[in-house]
């Protein structure tokens, strides 16, 4: 990979040390966590007791929210939007920033309309597609948690398609419907007014990342890439190298906040990882030894976890793709066929939390060793997850 990537993980090395030694830290965690078949969000503090629970309309995904505090609860077959606080308020002293850990709340605005399914956000606004009308809305993220959540803008695709929208400031990348049945083929840019800009073909389009200044889009044959720091965004198509292995593309990409490596899925039992800001993508694939299930980075993002099919976790190098670990046991096995609620994973501080759904339990693991740690009892069946870490810290 590119030699930045090198250079971020030296920097963020050396905060990482310069912060241990200003501060003793006592992290807490606290697990947001949906079940898979019942419309119910847990909220709880790992090693102690739990903390509520609230029933929404029907099963939702959760995401965090630009602000790191309120998680947005998306509940594909009620076909709404609702915000949780979390309870995790961050405050800034100055010479270190603290988080008081209250008390969460499921606020009582929604937003409503067709099967949202995808979930993008810059700093200010989150999108949100529904794929059952081919809209898009865009809320403004601080008049949403204050209880707004009317649309600020809305992107009318012309048919219901599985799409996406990532709101880039003035700018938005939008999917565009396929002529026929399916995914879709092509991204366009589309300004202020709405107007479309310039587009990108992306044939089978499925998953996006961000990385630095770059979006990220995973086709049949390569890569739809924006930069962001152009003013409209400029977008490039990459496609795939010739020594790709077979029968793959991408189907998602995470996001990771302090490197500009782009971490995706590559077939059943694959990754690929590469760098929106070189020429060719600088693509790099790692076979797992087993069909993966789910994958997470650590906050810097230079390392990444996935949870396979037999019950194992592995720890890779998201610059690389090397494994650097594994453990066995970490949840129940599941089958890889269609339908079958499987688990999820978020990692945050020197944890990371690995839903089990067969077992009603969420893992939570040591991020460096790979040892469970603790199993927190959920109860039904555990998936989507948000992991919170807070940091009792006291300034020397």
């Amino acid at each position: 990979m590119k030699r930045t990537f090198a250079f971020l993980a030296a920097t963020l090395a050396a905060l990482a040390a310069t912060s241990v030694a200003a501060h003793d830290h006592e992290t807490r965690y606290r697990l947001i966590v949906a079940d898979a078949t019942e419309p119910t969000i847990h909220v709880i503090d790992v090693g102690e007791a739990p903390v509520a629970r609230f029933d929404v309309t029907s099963p939702a995904r959760l995401h965090l929210g630009p602000d790191g505090r309120h998680a947005w609860a998306v509940q594909r077959d009620a076909g709404l939007v609702q915000l949780l606080d979390t309870g995790f308020v961050q405050e800034d002293h100055g010479d270190h920033a603290a988080v008081i850990i209250g008390a969460p709340s499921l606020l009582p605005a929604t937003a409503s309309g067709e099967r949202p399914v995808h979930f993008n956000m810059d700093a200010a606004l989150v999108a949100v597609f529904w794929d059952g009308s081919g809209v898009a809305t865009l809320h403004d993220a601080a008049a949403a948690v204050g209880g707004d959540l009317a649309p600020a803008a809305v992107v009318e695709t012309g048919k219901p398609h599985h799409g996406v929208a990532v709101p880039l400031g003035d700018f938005v990348i939008a999917s565009v419907a396929p002529d026929g049945e399916g995914l879709p083929d092509a991204l366009a840019v589309l300004g202020p007014d709405g107007a479309e800009l310039s587009r990108v073909a992306c044939l089978n389009l499925h998953g996006e990342g961000k990385a630095g200044g770059f979006v990220g889009f995973g086709c049949e044959d390569g890569v739809a890439i924006f930069d962001a720091r152009a003013t409209p965004p400029t977008g490039r198509f990459v496609p795939y190298p010739a020594d790709a292995p077979t029968g793959g593309m991408i189907r998602q990409l995470l996001s990771p906040a302090n490197t500009l490596a782009l971490v995706g899925t590559w077939g059943g039992d694959a990754l690929v990882i590469l760098d929106p800001s070189a020429a060719t993508g600088d693509f790099a694939f790692a076979t797992l030894p087993a069909p993966r299930m789910a994958f997470a980075l650590s906050e810097t993002g230079e390392i990444g976890f996935a949870i396979l099919a037999d019950g194992r976790l592995v720890r890779f190098s998201a610059l690389t793709g090397r494994v650097l670990g594994e453990a066995a046991g970490v949840t129940a096995a599941y089958s890889m066929e269609r339908g079958v609620v499987r688990p999820m994973m978020a990692a945050a501080g020197d944890r990371v939390a690995v839903s089990d759904p067969a077992t009603g339990q969420v893992a939570l693991v040591d991020a460096e060793t790979l040892a469970v740690v603790e199993r927190v009892a959920v109860g039904g069946a555990p998936q989507a997850l948000l992991l919170l870490a807070a940091e009792a810290d006291h300034a020397h």
